[in-house]
């Protein structure tokens, strides 16, 4: 045998191509770490509980669920003054859909796979709803 080892088998050299770029904690130009558009970290190693718990913290600014209670933008920043939600699930496998308009809920839908009784609170006012099973709830706030 020539060129190598006996016994042992020489790795191929990776390419640059296929190698994870490091990024730097000091560097603060925004070229690493941060958050990518895709709201994934961009930082080493790779966290995933970073990543899903700054979704988990938007859903919570935009809605908070406590067993048939529902609170909604109860922390909206100023700066996101119209918006719209869909598919958001809350306690009690509800599927909640919403639009906002000047920082106050505009409309409000409600999907639930069962029969079940909630508040839901908004705009200073609370409303109590009862939801039949596959059947949907639509609500307008003006």
């Amino acid at each position: 045998m020539s060129g190598g080892v006996r016994g042992r088998r020489q790795k191929p050299s990776p390419t640059r191509s296929n190698q994870l770029r490091y990024t730097r904690e000091e560097n603060i130009s925004c070229v690493g770490g941060g958050i990518y558009p895709n709201m994934l970290c961009a930082h080493p190693p790779f966290q995933i509980d970073g990543n899903f718990g700054f979704a988990a913290a938007v859903a919570e600014m935009l809605i908070q669920s406590r067993k048939g209670h529902f609170l909604l933008l109860p922390a909206l920043p100023d700066e996101w003054k119209d918006g719209k939600v869909g598919g958001m699930k809350a306690q009690g496998d509800i599927t909640v859909d919403f639009e906002w308009r000047e920082g106050r809920i505009h409309r409000v839908r409600l999907c639930s796979s069962r029969e079940q009784k909630v508040t839901l609170e908004c705009n200073g006012i609370s409303k109590t709803v009862f939801l039949k099973p596959d059947g949907t709830e639509n609500m307008i706030f003006d």
